[in-house]
């Protein structure tokens, strides 16, 4: 999907918790500032809204540039089209208007990035990038762009923001509960806060397994949006048992993208050490099986699928340890005794007996 022409009227208006994030965006991008080019990143866990906090300051801001543009997906670009030059191709004709039989490779895609765009004040918003050498090959630099230019990219991994260069990272927050109950309310019920008090103590529950994240509270709100008390408990009791494949398939991206050690560490941490322990006890047990963790553990925070507490705690959001459980599950023999990973009392005692049996 291109965004040719992103203005206020294609977000949605039914946004939650948006404002306080793109004021926090628009003084980190110092727009009444013409001296120079900024950038900055926008990362957060997946489902936490970084395309719609992007698509709505896009639609707020362009108009204070001469050429401005919206990529859509830059990984996903990549993997089904012709990589850099199809993401230069949508950056030259959104802020030019050169279309795209005019371009035949990368060395004139570049050549009139560097040409043209060097006279142009101009907004370019790059979403999800997975590896910084789309943003290499794509060949946006600063120094080719006009004063008072800016650039934002969104991605789920922290280091490469850092590693291209950008002046500042945007950490998309969770919504608080106001925030959380109300969004919840417009897609459930249509209306701000819940009416009948039968609903109050399962919307209740359901906020809690969200826990803050929009994607969850959206699709989950929706689902049950005109349904009675009773289909509510059911899919309440639906949820502890099978998660949403929705809201499982976004987050899975996330953890796709590991390589195999960072993937056994965040497994470990989903099935053992949420919340539980302090990242140096975490550490000592997870060098003890060969996972070189200081720098696994930094993979994992750079891709927001863990956070370190105040106290040194690690944490992980209620939704991705279930996904890490339900990978194990999946991946495991229908014998718990076979299981790389058990959690819960009850899996030991079902390991207990199937030992037994044998």
């Amino acid at each position: 999907m291109t965004i040719l022409e992103c203005k206020s009227s294609c977000v949605s208006k039914d946004l939650v918790g948006i404002d306080s994030p793109i004021e926090a965006l628009q003084n980190h991008l110092l727009l009444n500032s013409i001296d120079g080019v900024r950038a900055i990143g926008i990362c957060g866990m997946g489902g936490i809204g970084k395309t719609t906090l992007a698509m709505t300051l896009y639609g707020q801001i362009s108009h204070q540039f001469s050429a401005s543009c919206f990529i859509d997906d830059v990984s996903k670009i990549y993997r089904l089209h012709d990589g850099p030059l199809d993401v230069q191709k949508q950056i030259l004709f959104q802020t030019l208007g050169l279309e795209h039989h005019q371009i035949f490779n990368r060395y004139k895609a570049t050549d009139l990035i560097s040409r043209r765009l060097h006279h142009e004040k101009a907004l370019l918003i790059l979403d999800n990038v997975d590896h910084v050498d789309q943003l290499k090959k794509i060949a946006v630099h600063r120094e080719w762009l006009g004063a008072g230019s800016r650039i934002v990219i969104i991605s789920r991994d922290e280091h490469i923001l850092k590693e291209y260069g950008v002046d500042v990272v945007y950490k998309v927050p969770l919504l608080n509960q106001a925030e959380s109950y109300k969004l919840f309310c417009r897609k459930a019920f249509k209306v701000e806060k819940i009416i009948m008090s039968n609903y109050q103590n399962l919307a209740d529950e359901i906020l809690d397994y969200a826990k803050g994240l929009p994607l969850a509270i959206t699709v989950l709100g929706s689902f049950l949006f005109g349904r009675n008390v009773t289909e509510w408990k059911s899919a309440l009791a639906r949820l502890r048992e099978s998660p949403d494949n929705g809201v499982m398939d976004v987050l899975q991206l996330s953890f796709d993208g590991l390589k195999q050690t960072e993937k056994e560490i965040f497994l470990d941490i989903a099935c053992f050490f949420n919340g539980k322990f302090q990242k140096f006890h975490v550490i000592n047990i997870l060098n003890c099986c060969g996972f070189h963790a200081d720098i696994g553990l930094g993979i994992l925070i750079d891709k927001s699928l863990i956070s370190i507490t105040n106290h040194s705690g690690i944490t992980m959001h209620s939704l991705l340890e279930e996904l890490g459980r339900k990978i194990v599950q999946e991946n495991s023999s229908k014998e718990q005794r076979r299981w790389s990973r058990v959690w819960s009392k009850k899996q030991f005692y079902n390991v207990k007996m199937e030992k037994m049996v044998k």
